[in-house]
């Protein structure tokens, strides 16, 4: 999938540009601090962490974007709200990417983006997320804060298929996101299990033929979660999940949870190379503009 008709959108959040054609932009790599069982994450209740050992994965994932000409978001995740700005609020002082704000419910995020607002850092945050459970409060909250930037999840259990999710995003998501004031919004597919990723990919490219927003998901859980693969071995494990990646990047995708932030390594330069590809295709046979930033300038 190398051009899409329907023309696409580009939204722009801190440092970060997110959407286009295929190749147009690099895709956005995002890695996960303070998940369960992250070695950095000391007290999930008081935010307490290891900031030697985060900072060392930041500035590895980083390092690695950079060199390959990509684009990143740190994914946060936290339980507690005061914890989860907390947390947040370290990325933003060591990196000047843009954050998702990756709460358990509204109950934890929604304070967490109040408490980011109070600290001008609500500019690079990243709600995760909006879905078919938001209220009508949560959404009156939300611009009260003044929040400028959303996931939208495209998850429940009447919305499993392609078209099925696209429904849900037009009818409920994207009315959600504009009565809560939201300027920038991009959409994950939501994935439930290994196999059925497929459908994450015909999802990403439904959406993206048809309204063009920037749109992408999460394969991490599922392939991190695959047993099988384990009695191979960490580097065929490597490859598993780095082959996985590339598939979904090969849906069009324009930004890719890939988990935990340590594992930059296996994935990231994988994902380049398609990301470097699909710019020479844009730039050489489409004869189209490419970003100044893009990895066809940096890995080959």
């Amino acid at each position: 999938m190398l051009k899409f008709e329907f023309e696409q959108k580009v939204i722009s959040i801190g440092n970060c540009k997110i959407g286009g054609q295929p190749g147009e932009n690099p895709i956005v790599m995002v890695g996960t601090v303070f998940y369960t069982n992250h070695a950095a994450l000391k007290d999930e209740k008081t935010g307490e962490i290891d900031k030697k050992l985060v900072e060392t994965e930041i500035n590895d994932f980083i390092s690695i974007v950079e060199d390959t000409g990509m684009q990143a978001i740190i994914d946060v995740v936290g339980a507690y709200p005061e914890a989860l700005t907390k947390e947040c609020e370290f990325i933003a002082d060591i990196t000047d990417v843009p954050f998702l704000v990756d709460g358990l419910n509204d109950d934890s995020r929604i304070p967490a983006m109040a408490g980011l607002k109070e600290i001008g850092l609500i500019d690079r945050a990243i709600l995760n997320s909006i879905d078919e459970n938001t209220k009508e409060e949560s959404v009156k909250k939300l611009k009260e804060i003044g929040v400028k930037n959303a996931v939208l999840l495209t998850f429940g259990n009447q919305y499993i298929f392609p078209q099925q999710k696209l429904l849900l995003l037009q009818d409920q998501l994207i009315p959600t996101t504009q009565k809560a004031g939201i300027e920038n919004y991009i959409v994950d597919t939501a994935v439930l299990d290994l196999p059925s990723i497929c459908i994450n990919v015909e999802t990403t490219r439904l959406i993206k033929s048809k309204l063009g927003v920037p749109t992408g998901f999460a394969p991490a859980n599922a392939i991190y979660g695959w047993d099988f693969i384990k009695k191979y071995g960490d580097v065929p494990r490597c490859g598993a999940i780095a082959s996985l990646m590339t598939y979904c990047a090969d849906a069009g995708s324009d930004f890719i949870l890939f988990g935990p932030i340590k594992h930059a390594k296996c994935t990231v330069p994988s994902i380049a190379l398609i990301s470097g590809i699909n710019s020479y295709y844009r730039k050489r046979i489409l004869r189209k503009q490419i970003s100044e930033k893009t990895p066809l300038k940096r890995i080959f």
